[in-house]
Formats: C-alpha cells, sequence, structure tokens
C-alpha cells in the first residue's frame, strides 16, 4: 500500500479494521463483578503524565530533539518526577492503580522487564529490517513489507504451540528462556550474513520469529500465577505496558545507533542533499556499518532479555499462587 496508494493509506486503513475490532468487542457479554472499585485519580493523573513525557522523550529523541537538548531533559526529568511522585502515591493508598506490593513481586517485575526487553527487540527490528532491505539490498517497498511475513507468520504458529505445551507441562519459563536464546543466537547469525541477500535475511528472520512467539504466552501465564486474583487486571495491564513502553525504546535505540554511525561517517549532509535515493544510500560506508551496530545491538538487548528470563524462578502454574 505504502508503494502504490502512498503512505498515509497505511493509517487510513486503521479505521475500517478499528471499527471491525470495536463490533467484535461489544459482542462480547460482560460479567458482573463482585467486588467494588474505585478510581484512582492521583496515582492515574501521575502515571499518564509520566508515561507521555517518557514517550515523547524516545520518540522525538535524535530527531526533532538532541539527545542532551533542555527540551528533552526536560521531558526526562518530568517522567522521573512524576514515576517517583507515583510511588509515593501508591504507597500510602488502599485502592491503587499499581499495588507496590505486585511490583515487589519478583516473577512480575522480571517477566515484565523481559517484555520489555522483547518488545525492544521485535519492534526494533520490524521498524529497520524494511529500511535496512531497501537501503543496501535495493529491494523494493512491498518486497520489503513481503519479507516481514516470515517473521509475522513463525510468531504466531510459535505462540500458540507454546500456549499448548504450557497447557499440558505447566512450566512456562523454559519456553521462553529457550526462545529467547533462539532470538540471540538468531541475531548472530543475522549480522554475519547481512550481505547475503534477501531470502538468507528472511529464513533467519523466520527463526527469529519463531523464538520471539514464545514470549508473551509464557510471561503472560507467569504474571498472572504470581499476581493470583487479587492483583490480576494490573499485573496484566502492567505486562501490556511493559511491551508498549518497550517497543518505543526499541525504535528509539535502533534509530539512535544508525544517526551515530551517520554523524561518526559525516555522512549525514550528503545524503540528505543527495538525490540518488537507495543508490545514495547504498554507496554509503557509514550507513552500512550503522546497520551491522544496530543488529548486534538488538541481539544484545535479546541476551539481556535471556539473562533476565533465566533469573526467574521456574513456576510450576498447577500449584497455588506464590509456590514456585
Amino acid at each position: 500500500m505504502a508503494q502504490y496508494t502512498g503512505w498515509r493509506s497505511i493509517f487510513w486503513i486503521n479505521l475500517p479494521l478499528s471499527a471491525l475490532a470495536a463490533m467484535t468487542a461489544l459482542r462480547l457479554k460482560p460479567a458482573s463483578g463482585t467486588g467494588s472499585y474505585k478510581t484512582d485519580y492521583k496515582g492515574t493523573l501521575l502515571f499518564v503524565l509520566g508515561t507521555l513525557s517518557l514517550l515523547l522523550a524516545l520518540s522525538l529523541g535524535g530527531h526533532q530533539l538532541a539527545w542532551m537538548s533542555a527540551q528533552l531533559l526536560g521531558l526526562v526529568t518530568l517522567s522521573v518526577v512524576c514515576f517517583g511522585l507515583l510511588w509515593v502515591v501508591e504507597r500510602s493508598g488502599s485502592e491503587t492503580l499499581l499495588p507496590p506490593r505486585l511490583l515487589a513481586n519478583r516473577v512480575v517485575w522480571r517477566a515484565a522487564l523481559a517484555v520489555l526487553l522483547f518488545a525492544s527487540v521485535l519492534f526494533g527490528l520490524i521498524v529497520q529490517l524494511p529500511l535496512f532491505l531497501q537501503a543496501e539490498l535495493g529491494v523494493s517497498t512491498a518486497a520489503s513489507g513481503l519479507l516481514l511475513i516470515p517473521l509475522t507468520v513463525a510468531q504466531v504458529v510459535v505462540s500458540t504451540a507454546t500456549g499448548l505445551r504450557i497447557s499440558s507441562t505447566g512450566k512456562p519459563r523454559n519456553a521462553m528462556l529457550y526462545g529467547l536464546a533462539g532470538v540471540s543466537v538468531g541475531f548472530a547469525a543475522l549480522v554475519a550474513i547481512l550481505r547475503s541477500g534477501a531470502i538468507p535475511i528472511a529464513i533467519i528472520t523466520l527463526l527469529i520469529g519463531a523464538g520471539l512467539g514464545s514470549i508473551m504466552p509464557a510471561a503472560q501465564n507467569m504474571v498472572q500465577w504470581a499476581a493470583g486474583d487479587r492483583d490480576l487486571g494490573e499485573a496484566t495491564a502492567a505486562l501490556s505496558f511493559s511491551r508498549s513502553i518497550g517497543g518505543v525504546l526499541g525504535a528509539a535505540i535502533t534509530s539512535a545507533v544508525l544517526l551515530a554511525a551517520l554523524h561518526t561517517g559525516g555522512q549525514i549532509a550528503s545524503l540528505t542533499n543527495s538525490t540518488g535515493g537507495a543508490s545514495a544510500l547504498h554507496a554509503s560506508a557509514a550507513l552500512s556499518r550503522g546497520f551491522l551496530w544496530m543488529f548486534s545491538t538488538l541481539g544484545v538487548l535479546a541476551l539481556m532479555a535471556t539473562i533476565t528470563t533465566w533469573s526467574l524462578p521456574n513456576i510450576d502454574l498447577s500449584k497455588p499462587q506464590g509456590q514456585a
């Protein structure tokens, strides 16, 4: 669609998809709850302000704003202050948005950290891989999008298989651990074959997608088991939040690495002023080096996620909550 109907069409297509999702959601019959609920207005306001400030800093940094600019540092400071006040407010309240006991649970916060790193890897790869295929290998816009299909299909298949396996074994951690370890190895292989062509890269991304597919089912089962019925909603939301922040972080980190490589090679001005399009990008040794650093960085993030998952207890979902 971006190639033949313009890049704006990729946003307009979300309107009918969102309408379909809304219609499907409205068909669900809500169950009446048995407990009471009181909105945590202070905590919600601080959480929203802190999150928005952090997302703006990550999104604008390195593009519209320099990383050490006063505006960006102000956004980061505002985010830190809001989250600090949030911690104080949540500790003193009874009906809280994020119960401190939940964040102190080692299964919850370590799984959330692993998901944040996983999302950084996933979204960093989705954002930058088509750019690499077009700039370095001369692949068309449509073809670079099609080459993401192996990554997506592998994720869906392995995610389903992982859920079935967890249902039969009751042990979610190992699936997540082996998946992330496979992703780390996959990025090492990807860095080694970057100049081998689009097909070998698609095969490697299929393997990476298979590893990434095991993460969310396993992490969600672990977090919901650790939280128990009392904090089930908050734990699930915290995991979704970690994934969202990780996605923005991955795009910001990978873009920063590429821009740093271009600055190092002094290629920004020449690439900006060039009319050669993809051929000019292809000729840039600095950009090639930047892609190498960028994919290596994603591999390091995957390794960090693997180590974080390894530190999780190998819980048994068939046991009562809290008995690893």
